[in-house]
């Protein structure tokens, strides 16, 4: 016994099949799910399709990328791996399924260069600075070292963007065999360069605290101290050619009684 008033009779000319749960396409007809999904490619109604309405669809495609949840009523099938992808991944995603330990191969592959090229220059860094230092014991070639280090500090060098330009003064600080190129103030107090160093490189800074290790400055070439007073300007100790621009120094905590 047919019960006409309940569901509707898919509008498909080769169907008409009564369907208790139709699908209603937002051009106004319905239809059984599998004419609807045919339907839907020609209409031009039915394109964008919400959430809501792909949910009371069957034959809903997820797409396989592992970050996407993009669905869709149309299958775009990948010819080699059978999965379906949506529009913005099928050609960026790759079909070949891998094992962890291709992936480490592949790694491996693009970082073994990255490390050769490294150390290489790790090697080269070396050498120049080498050179360098042997070049500032001569008095012929010391001035044109100078030159030459200063320039490759400034290219790297960190510090307070609001000190002007021309009273910047440049120096490859070592701490515990790290070197960081950085830039202070020579209008500045060497008890100031030191807290701006620290903090440059992250250095624990207990200068204030009597009781505290303090960080002091040194010479990297015969480890002598810069200076034990933190009042003393930098560009007085510049004036006296205790230090020179783009000079090589060593920052370490020091014991509050020690008078080096």
């Amino acid at each position: 016994m047919e019960l006409p008033d309940i569901g509707k009779r898919c509008v498909h000319p080769h169907c008409k099949q009564l369907d208790f749960l139709p699908l209603q396409c937002k051009c106004g007809k319905a239809f059984c799910s599998e004419h609807f999904i045919i339907h839907s490619q020609e209409c031009e109604l039915s394109k964008f399709l919400s959430d809501e309405e792909l949910k009371t669809i069957d034959s809903v495609y997820v797409c396989s990328n592992l970050d996407c949840k993009e669905r869709s009523i149309i299958p775009l099938i990948c010819e080699k791996c059978k999965k379906h992808f949506c529009v913005k991944h099928r050609h960026l995603t790759e079909c070949d399924e891998k094992t962890e330990e291709m992936l480490k191969i592949e790694k491996e592959k693009y970082a073994a260069p990255m490390r050769v090229f490294n150390a290489a220059k790790a090697a080269v860094d070396k050498q120049l600075e080498s050179n360098l230092n042997e070049a500032k014991k001569k008095s012929k070639t010391r001035d044109l070292a100078n030159k030459v280090q200063l320039m490759k500090i400034k290219n790297k060098a960190t510090g307070s963007k609001s000190i002007p330009t021309a009273d910047r003064l440049y120096f490859n600080i070592t701490y515990a065999e790290k070197t960081t190129p950085v830039f202070v103030s020579s209008q500045w107090s060497l008890g100031r360069v030191i807290d701006a160093i620290s903090q440059e490189m992250r250095l624990q800074n207990n200068n204030h605290k009597a009781t505290e290790k303090k960080l002091k400055l040194f010479k990297k070439n015969d480890h002598t101290v810069i200076s034990n007073n933190f009042s003393i300007s930098l560009k007085s100790l510049l004036e006296d050619n205790i230090i020179i621009d783009g000079d090589s120094l060593v920052i370490e905590y020091v014991d509050n009684s020690d008078n080096i």
